[in-house]
């Protein structure tokens, strides 16, 4: 019998230009008090933390912003983030920005009512109810946490990051407007647009993957391969920022369902020693992950191909040659050479990157060495 497949998402998502102006009608039917929960910067110096605070303050919503997030958030901001929600008497937590300030909106929204601290809950401890009510703003068009019900957590400890899921984690409203991306630089939109399309791939390629996940995911692939190098070239083209404001969107509904692979157990340890951003370890170590996935996955990849290059004349080989190619466009290179990451190192890479859950919906098994050969090849170039 076949097997009875769950489909979750966030209580309601606004997808458009301006659905930023949403957030305090939402707001105000969670809670008179907000925790505003968002990066150091950029949110500032663009005016958005402003917009929403006024948005909030129109509707009747006390806000109280902490800003404090790193690119990678620690469990020490996490766990201070939960201490100002409970002492300022929040009723709801929104995260305004990319992946980092929304995962951490998620967590500090989780550890206000959990007991603990957020580590315990990397460490097998289970999310046994809900947070405060959430509401995730992207800013972005890549990391899709609004949709998800992932953070990711940096261990100071063990400097390894970890990813947390739970079903109680979605957000209860989830907000992406292709306005708030305006703003980003060309590295920034390549960075995060390669972290959209490392989603989709390797949500259509998991283990995990459901009818409804593969359709959102190929849609998705077709969406970057159309408006990514537009996007890149011309920061105000409307078309190609709602289009990659979607792609995301639609991948994150896939893999918050699907799960992921590879790219995504390796990328944390990666970045976390050597500092590369997240969207650009996840695009430059793709080919390689394909290479190996290849002999389990040729009739999805042929899929992947036709979607990304939009010809049908094609095979599983051409999607590989379509993300390098993709990666050159953007200006990224792809492989990890350029880091010089030491010989002895690499075991310990491969081993890191196999801690996370998301290696188990890879399409194909990964031993240490498995991985370790992946690394080896992404380090040649």
């Amino acid at each position: 019998m076949p097997p009875i497949n769950e489909f979750r998402l966030p209580e309601v998502t606004h997808f458009g230009w301006g659905a930023v102006e949403r957030v305090g009608a939402e707001a105000a039917r969670m809670g008179k008090r907000a925790l505003l929960v968002t990066g150091r910067s950029a949110m500032k110096r663009t005016g958005v933390t402003d917009r929403v605070c006024s948005l909030l303050r129109a509707a009747g919503v006390d806000v109280f912003t902490f800003d404090e997030v790193e690119a990678d958030p620690s469990s020490a901001t996490i766990q201070e983030g939960a201490r100002v929600a409970l002492r300022e008497k929040r009723e709801l937590v929104i995260g305004l920005g990319g992946g980092s300030p929304m995962d951490a909106a998620r967590a500090i929204a989780a550890m206000a009512v959990l007991d603990g601290h957020i580590l315990d809950y990397t460490r097998g401890k289970p999310v046994d109810r809900p947070g405060l009510p959430l509401i995730n703003i992207a800013t972005t068009a890549g990391t899709a946490s609004e949709i998800t019900p992932f953070a990711v957590v940096l261990d100071e400890g063990r400097k390894l990051k970890i990813g947390i899921k739970s079903v109680h984690w979605f957000a209860r409203a989830a907000i992406t407007d292709p306005e708030l991306t305006l703003t980003m630089s060309p590295e920034l939109t390549a960075a995060t647009g390669l972290d959209a399309l490392t989603h989709a791939v390797e949500s259509y390629l998991s283990t995990g993957a459901t009818p409804p996940s593969e359709a959102l995911a190929l849609k998705a692939v077709g969406l970057i391969g159309a408006n990514l190098r537009a996007a890149v070239a011309d920061g105000t083209n409307r078309q190609a920022r709602e289009g990659m404001a979607l792609a995301s969107m639609l991948a994150g509904m896939a893999f918050a369902n699907s799960g992921l692979g590879l790219v995504h157990g390796l990328v944390h340890p990666i970045g976390t020693r050597f500092g590369l951003p997240h969207g650009l370890a996840c695009g430059r170590l793709l080919p390689a992950v394909l290479r190996f996935n290849l002999p389990a996955a040729e009739e999805k990849l042929t899929h992947v191909a036709r979607s990304l290059t939009g010809k049908e004349s094609v095979g599983a080989d051409d999607a590989i040659t379509a993300v390098e190619a993709l990666l050159r466009e953007v200006g990224v290179p792809s492989g990890i050479a350029d880091l010089q990451i030491p010989a002895d190192q690499m075991p310990s890479l491969a081993e890191d990157g196999l801690v996370a859950g998301a290696v188990r919906t890879n399409p194909r098994p990964v031993s240490k060495d498995d991985a370790r050969a992946v690394l080896d090849q992404a380090r040649e170039g």
